[in-house]
C-alpha cells in the first residue's frame, strides 16, 4: 500500500512551485514534471524520484518556508483542485504550453542565474515563470 500517490506528490508540487500562477502556469509546470519523467532528466522516471530529488523543485527544499504548509493543503481549496486539474489535464490531453520544457525558474527570485540557463534555450514565458530546453 502507497500512503502518498503519485497524483498527491505532483499536485502538492504545483501547489508550491506555482500557487500564485494562472491556469496556464499551473499546466506548464505540471508539464515540465512530466516531461522530466519521459526523459528521464534529474528524474528516475517516477513522480517521486522527479519532485524529491535535491534542488530541482524548490517547494521541497529543506529552507523552504511552504514545504510543510504545502503537505497541510486541503483538498476543498480551489487552488488544490485547479492542481489537481492541471495535472490531470497534462497527463491525459498531451497538453503543450511549456513547449517541451524540462526547466523553469522565476528570475525575479533568483538572485544569481543558475548555470544551465547558459546551455538552455527558452521556450516559453507564462507569468512569472521562463520555460527553458537543455541543449545537447
Amino acid at each position: 500500500m502507497r500512503l502518498i500517490s503519485d497524483t498527491a506528490l505532483a499536485v502538492i508540487t504545483i501547489w508550491q512551485e506555482a500557487r500564485g500562477e494562472s491556469y496556464e502556469g499551473r499546466v506548464a509546470v505540471a508539464e515540465v514534471i512530466r516531461n522530466r519523467m519521459k526523459e528521464h532528466y534529474s528524474s528516475d522516471g517516477t513522480v517521486a524520484g522527479t519532485v524529491c530529488r535535491k534542488w530541482q523543485f524548490s517547494g521541497w527544499n529543506t529552507e523552504d518556508p511552504n514545504r510543510v504548509p504545502s503537505l497541510k493543503v486541503d483538498d476543498d481549496d480551489p487552488i488544490v483542485k485547479d492542481c489537481l486539474k492541471a495535472w490531470q489535464e497534462a497527463n491525459t490531453d498531451g497538453t503543450n504550453v511549456a513547449k517541451g520544457a524540462t526547466l523553469y525558474l522565476n528570475r525575479a527570485i533568483v538572485p544569481v542565474l543558475p548555470s544551465w540557463v547558459s546551455r538552455s534555450d527558452e521556450v516559453a514565458k507564462i507569468g512569472a515563470h521562463t520555460f527553458y530546453i537543455p541543449r545537447i
